[in-house]
């Protein structure tokens, strides 16, 4: 069974991946330290805002995108979901 981590990392290419790289071959870790950062503000009890929040910054501030806060709180609500299961 996959750990929680490995789902969230998961979710994060298939469904987040604001570059565009889910299903190119060796992308496979592009989003890997998003992830982690992720998990361990679950573990410090974060809520889906400040996860989307988050995840906006990312993608405004680290990968000079425009944002997309509906995705990024969507996606912050299924992460909460992972990690409460």
């Amino acid at each position: 069974m996959p750990s929680k981590l490995d789902l969230i990392r998961a979710l994060l290419l298939s469904e987040w991946d604001p570059i565009g790289v889910s299903g190119c071959e060796g992308a496979e870790d592009e989003y890997d330290r998003y992830a982690l950062q992720v998990f361990k503000m679950l573990q410090d009890g974060a809520d889906v805002a400040s996860i989307a929040s988050y995840l906006t910054g990312v993608v405004t501030n680290r990968m000079s995108l425009t944002g997309r806060p509906e995705v990024d709180r969507r996606i912050a609500a299924r992460v909460l979901m992972i990690h409460r299961s």
